[in-house]
């Protein structure tokens, strides 16, 4: 208890003054996780070399009581229509550089990580409008109090870019990227008295967007107008009805305040709410799911924009049918701010799931598809405001030739159909990558 005690000392100096990046919608639902595989035959009866020779995960290096992490991969990408344009489009070579470090405890009670990541993208063609450097830096950890009761929290920085042809872009050859920067923070308390768990979470996030020139001709916001601030806070109760079933209900609040009038003058800030309830079930190592159902509602300060209210609801699962196979299906639904002069916001909706096999140890397959909805809602007076539709797939393999080194190819098709002049698109992306890792 002493030792743990001590381990403790950094987190809760941590905690005072940080808190944790959630990173979706999914997340702000609840608790599910993905259940422990379901293993070929006992660990027991195994040799403990044959193990260790089947073993192809990142092992890290222990530094104490921590866990180093570390990896760096390079890239070969060939992407057929960089601009996401319907005609004349323009392909290009890629190379990306992806290093990333993260540093965990290991520790019997308590957690404290800290992490660092990055990629460099380079292009062989108009490097000037397309290359970036995307950066992630941060820390998260949790207090353990008492079993089943916790204090968790942290921080991160991001520079990240938006890609060309997704939502709240526009298309045309030689449009340059959208590059922005994000700091993000959040803390939260959890406590679980018999079968009734709770949970308080909040959450800020400061958008600051670099000028890349566009604006109200291309029809878009300039990006000096889209900095802001936001805020959500959220509180759900749980009930365990038997082990591994659990009803919930969660309310939420959100504040977008914007640091400046948009072009024409009008307050894009706006607050909101959502309702939803759903239930958890754990049927061990084979299946896991999570599925939720609600109503939202967005407030604009602008009576151009008014009040925004839809349905939400959303799924997230995962299924272990045989030992190498994971089926991991998820379903969700959010409000989010639009980048359009004719447009506060659109209600995204995605669909999608996520397919793991196991053919060898070393030799992973994967898969991915899925359909996004984006429906933009018309400022009054306004016409035409996008709806736009995303198919995509992607399915690779990544080969461990020794436990430190991989190699994956893999291959992507995207398809948009839109409502907006030459807003249809298709693109295919070629990409080898290699990497080692601790």
């Amino acid at each position: 208890m002493g030792q743990g005690w001590r381990n403790s000392l950094p987190l809760i100096a941590l905690l005072a003054g940080l808190a944790i990046p959630t990173v979706s919608a999914a997340q702000l639902t609840g608790a599910i996780g993905q259940p422990t595989q379901r293993l070929e035959r006992p660990e027991e009866v195994r040799p403990a070399a044959a193990r260790q020779a089947e073993n192809y995960k990142p092992k890290g290096v222990a530094l104490g009581a921590w866990l180093l992490y570390a990896e760096g991969a390079v890239d070969e990408v060939y992407n057929d229509n960089i601009y996401a344009t319907p005609s004349g489009t323009v392909g290009a070579f890629v190379q990306r550089i992806d290093p990333a470090v993260e540093l965990r405890s290991n520790w019997n009670n308590h957690a404290l990580n800290f992490f660092a990541k990055g990629r460099v993208g380079l292009y062989s063609v108009d490097p000037g409008l397309n290359n970036y450097q995307d950066i992630s830096v941060g820390g998260d950890g949790r207090l353990d109090v008492l079993r089943n009761w916790n204090v968790y929290g942290g921080a991160s920085w991001n520079r990240r870019h938006e890609e060309n042809g997704s939502p709240n872009t526009v298309t045309g050859v030689g449009l340059p990227i959208t590059v922005y920067n994000q700091t993000s923070l959040n803390i939260g308390y959890f406590q679980k008295v018999n079968r009734i768990s709770a949970r308080v979470d909040g959450r800020f996030d400061n958008f600051t967007y670099q000028n890349n020139g566009l604006g109200l001709a291309q029809g878009i916001i300039p990006n000096s107008d889209r900095d802001r601030n936001e805020w959500r806070e959220g509180l759900r109760f749980g009930y365990e009805l038997t082990p591994g079933y659990e009803i919930w209900a969660r309310g939420g609040l959100n504040q977008r305040s914007y640091f400046q009038l948009d072009p024409f003058g009008v307050n894009r800030s706006s607050t909101g709410f959502d309702i939803v309830g759903g239930v958890l079930i754990d049927l061990g190592s084979i299946t896991s799911v999570e599925v939720f159902a609600g109503y939202m509602v967005q407030n604009y300060v602008s009576s151009l924009y008014g009040s925004i209210g839809f349905p939400t609801f959303g799924m997230k699962g995962y299924w272990n049918p045989v030992n190498q196979l994971w089926l991991k299906p998820f379903v969700q639904r959010t409000i989010e701010d639009s980048a359009f002069t004719t447009s506060a916001a659109f209600i995204n909706t995605t669909f999608g799931v996520d397919v793991t096999y196991m053919l060898r140890p070393n030799l992973q397959v994967d898969g991915r598809a899925d359909y996004i909805i984006a429906d933009y809602i018309p400022a009054a007076g306004t016409q035409g405001a996008p709806y736009e539709q995303y198919i995509g797939v992607r399915f690779g393999a990544t080969y461990s030739p020794t436990e430190r080194f991989f190699i994956v190819p893999s291959y992507q098709y995207l398809h948009r159909a839109s409502n907006q002049v030459n807003g249809d698109f298709n693109r295919s992306i070629v990409m080898l990558r290699l990497g080692a890792r601790l």
